[in-house]
């Protein structure tokens, strides 16, 4: 599709934990290959969310056929599974990461989940860094902004981003709104803090023109198989659940 950069939504990469309610955030580590195999040999190249933002805002697509890929809330299995995968393939990516929860597990999801997982640590998350990979904030909390007062809100956001920042040495130029909730005023919010981009769950390819600030993204679910996932990147398919 001309015009268009597909940006990718991962969480976990890894078997369904027993008891979990839901499986569709965790795409099994044999699926996640194929995938990356099959972006390879259909010519895509994975990039972060700070490559794919300087050709989406340039207005030209770029000569290659590239492909965002996304992986939020930081999980220990983005480093320790997926991030070999990745590379294997070629592929550089974004992980999204809840400054304060840093080595800990994903508590705010357990009442949906029915389980929480493992999230990476500092030295696994500077090794995704030292690969060439993007950290990219996600809040200090997983917090719902739009419930927030104004100083709590900023709080997450610039001071997430400035947490991370200080404790890796980076710049942090990408935002993930926790839960895809997000409007005007978080938006803002964001915008004031010095994000560059963040990205929504609007399900849909991004292109030329989007506003950097509400970038929709192609979901990527347990139960997408081979077929969909080509699909998803190849036409309108994507805009579907």
């Amino acid at each position: 599709m001309s015009g268009v950069l597909p940006v990718l939504m991962y969480h976990s990469i890894g078997p369904v934990p027993k008891g979990s309610r839901r499986r569709s955030i965790f795409v099994g580590a044999g699926a996640f290959e194929r995938q990356m195999r099959l972006l390879a040999h259909c010519g895509y190249r994975g990039v972060t969310m700070n490559e794919a933002h300087a050709v989406l805002q340039g207005g030209v697509p770029s000569r290659e056929k590239l492909c965002a890929l996304t992986f939020d809330d930081g999980f220990l299995d983005n480093i320790d599974t997926a991030l070999p995968i990745l590379q294997r393939h070629g592929h550089r990516a974004t992980c999204y990461v809840v400054s304060e929860r840093i080595g800990q597990r994903n508590v705010w999801s357990e009442d949906v989940l029915g389980v929480s997982s493992p999230l990476a640590g500092e030295g696994a998350l500077r090794e995704w860094i030292d690969s060439g990979m993007e950290l990219g904030a996600h809040t200090r909390t997983h917090a719902r902004l739009p419930t927030l007062d104004d100083a709590t809100l900023e709080d997450e956001v610039g001071g997430g981003k400035r947490a991370l920042e200080d404790r890796f040495g980076v710049r942090v130029s990408q935002f993930c709104y926790p839960w895809g909730a997000h409007d005007d005023r978080v938006v803002e919010a964001v915008r004031a803090a010095g994000f560059e981009g963040a990205t929504t769950i609007v399900r849909g390819c991004a292109r030329m023109g989007v506003d950097p600030l509400r970038v929709p993204r192609v979901h990527v679910l347990n139960q997408h198989g081979l077929l969909s996932f080509w699909l998803k990147l190849e036409t309108r398919y994507g805009d579907r659940p």
